[in-house]
């Protein structure tokens, strides 16, 4: 007896929400793909009209399964109808047609923008699955190589489907579903040993029918494809941090290896990560250089499955092949009744296949999203920090992007991100380290979100500009402890502050030049090259306005305390000088001559236990007071107390003429 007849027994059944006898299959036409979602439109029948009070609409989210009957075990498709549309009626039946896909398929209705920070992409992929409602039991990893964690890998603008699709390519990590009468099932995986042979007998006769009433399940058409491929494949990166490190891999296939793809930026910052990688993009590029392509009558070809042809009349082409893409189409007109005479049941799928020897690796379909532009962020550390770098000293910081919901302002909000610097090099470089709450523009390296790099800092709300319009000619550099650096090119002034007060400011305005260093306290040094009073000089001053000046154009020191005392160090006359503040009292030192002036008070020269000794050796001494005068020189002594008596006394007074 034939697999499938022209009975009115209906081959092909069809359940949802658990219920099998809702709906009979008129037809149906599906494509089931590796690394694609499958799709299923069926058109169904239920008896009654369409006036009936059936609300078709609740249908659409139930889960559904297609039954086809099969030799030794009936194959399904289960899956989740996403579309349902009434076509009216046609007898005593009501038509319609629904779409049946995997739960997957509700990814490409999400949207998201997130970052995933230091996790492998099983844990990226698992997280995106469970928080769209997939549970853990409805997918599953058949992974063989050991991923790295990604630093960091952002999820931007991109559903969630078009998100994991991306990964999943970027890793050469194909999927395919596993389906039973209730439920389907994801399995990812990166090596031939995650596909299982079809279910049911594993062999596969090829048969050449004229008919598409399969009389048993067998592969009546088999054409094998050779074409070219790209035989050769280099990849490099960039290390910052390793900056001498060539990252340059390549891998070649046995053909065609003067056919090139040479690929900017790998995406790696380790060599042997990049050779991983390599290997993935030539097989990327190799999988589809043998194709084999065929037509069968055989429901249990699935994507991810591998079968054995048998019976071909090429005998190379009976080998193990693993099935990439199926399409089936069906149709079964006889479950209507008055029309069973019409036409007759028919199935029939047309497939593609590789040598199970050939490792499958998706190709990348899924574009990654670029940023556009810029993008302002701000800089983020732990609680009650106000600066938060790097530990391996290359001036990096965290931001927390303004798109970023999940991000908690802390240091867990993005990776770590280089800043641009006007100058930076070994032993050289401007830093002025963005802090924790400045806002700061970020751009993407090629546009690439997972690649961001700070390019400058942005004033916003409470943190206003520093120089405000009406002193535009004004620059300044301001840490937030207060030290201070201002450029005012009216006044031709730069001016250098600490925090407590330390200032040291040079002035080039109008006649005046001079640098100037302030202390807190007011102690000052002042360092003059010119000025409107024609001074030249360097000038010590301290808070009391005791001071030090030293004369460039007269050639003059000077050392004043706040009471006025004065000493005068000058090449003028007198050369020196020394004066009290009331300047009643004054020394001067010049050209032949000392005097000292005591214009009121008195003069005292006394020493104890010692002599004084008064002497003008070849010369005159006078000594002048209001009695007389005193006079030695070559001549003689001479007293002369005027009409003043002249006193002598003494015990012994002796006289020599």
């Amino acid at each position: 007896m034939a697999w499938m007849d022209v009975a009115s027994e209906a081959k092909f059944t069809f359940g949802i929400g658990g219920d099998w006898t809702l709906f009979r299959v008129l037809s149906f036409q599906g494509t089931e793909e590796m690394s694609r979602l499958y799709q299923f439109t069926l058109e169904l029948a239920m008896e009654g009209s369409e006036s009936d009070d059936f609300m078709f609409e609740e249908l659409v989210g139930e889960e559904a399964c297609l039954k086809i009957e099969a030799q030794g075990e009936d194959r399904y498709i289960h899956g989740i109808a996403n579309e349902i549309e009434s076509l009216g009626e046609r007898g005593s039946f009501t038509i319609y047609r629904l779409s049946l896909v995997p739960s997957l398929w509700l990814l490409t209705l999400r949207t998201n923008n997130r970052i995933f920070l230091k996790k492998k992409i099983n844990e990226i992929i698992q997280k995106v699955l469970t928080d769209a409602g997939i549970p853990g039991d409805r997918f599953r990893f058949a992974l063989t190589n050991n991923y790295l964690k990604r630093e960091y890998c952002v999820q931007y603008n991109e559903t969630d489907f078009s998100f994991i699709s991306r990964l999943l390519e970027e890793e050469g990590i194909f999927y395919f579903f596993e389906h039973s009468r209730d439920r389907h099932i994801l399995v990812m995986g990166d090596q031939a040993v995650a596909h299982k042979p079809i279910p049911g007998e594993n062999e596969v006769m090829f048969h050449i029918s004229d008919s598409l009433v399969p009389e048993e399940e067998s592969i009546f058409n088999f054409r094998y494809l050779k074409r070219i491929s790209t035989g050769k494949v280099t990849l490099t990166d960039y290390n910052f941090k390793k900056p001498n490190l060539n990252l340059q891999v390549s891998e070649k296939d046995e053909e065609n290896d003067k056919l090139e793809h040479y690929e900017y930026p790998g995406e790696y910052i380790e060599k042997g990560e990049g050779q991983r990688r390599v290997r993935v993009r030539l097989h990327e590029k190799t999988t589809f250089k043998s194709v084999g392509e065929g037509r069968s009558f055989c429901p249990r070809l699935i994507p991810g499955y591998t079968y054995e042809l048998v019976n071909h009349p090429r005998s190379t082409l009976n080998q193990e092949y693993t099935l990439t893409k199926v399409v089936h189409k069906g149709k079964q007109p006889q479950v209507l009744e008055e029309h069973s005479m019409l036409e007759e049941l028919e199935y029939y799928n047309t497939f593609q296949c590789i040598e199970k020897i050939v490792v499958f690796k998706p190709r990348r379909i899924t574009p990654k999203p670029i940023v556009p532009g810029t993008q302002t962020a701000v800089v983020v550390g732990p609680e009650g920090e106000e600066s938060y770098l790097d530990d391996d000293h290359y001036g990096m910081v965290k931001v927390q992007f303004h798109w970023d919901r999940e991000g908690q302002r802390n240091e867990h909000s993005s990776c770590w991100i280089r800043v641009a610097y006007p100058y930076a090099g070994e032993k050289h470089g401007i830093q002025f380290t963005p802090l924790i709450g400045d806002e700061v523009l970020v751009d993407f390296l090629e546009g690439d979100p997972d690649r961001p790099v700070i390019i400058g800092s942005l004033f916003k709300g409470d943190h206003k500009a520093l120089v405000k319009g009406k002193d535009m000619t004004k620059s300044q550099f301001l840490t937030p402890y207060g030290h201070a650096f201002y450029l005012d090119d009216k006044m031709k002034e730069i001016k250098l502050n600490t925090k407590e007060g330390h200032t040291l400011m040079m002035n080039e305005y109008g006649e005046d030049s001079y640098t100037e260093l302030r202390t807190p306290e007011g102690r000052m040094v002042n360092l003059c090259d010119k000025s409107k009073e024609g001074r030249k000089g360097i000038a010590l001053w301290t808070p009391d306005f005791n001071s030090i000046v030293i004369y460039d154009p007269d050639n003059r020191i000077q050392a004043q305390t706040q009471d006025w005392h004065k000493i005068t160090l000058q090449k003028a006359s007198p050369n020196i000088e020394i004066i009290d503040g009331s300047k009643n009292h004054k020394i001067q030192v010049g050209p032949g001559a000392i005097k000292i002036f005591a214009d009121t008070g008195t003069m005292t020269l006394q020493t104890k236990g010692g002599t004084l000794t008064v002497k003008a050796a070849g010369q005159k001494l006078h000594l002048e007071g209001a009695g007389g005068t005193v006079v030695i020189d070559s001549s003689g002594i001479t007293v002369n107390a005027g009409s003043k008596p002249v006193v002598i006394n003494g015990s012994i007074i002796k006289l020599n003429s």
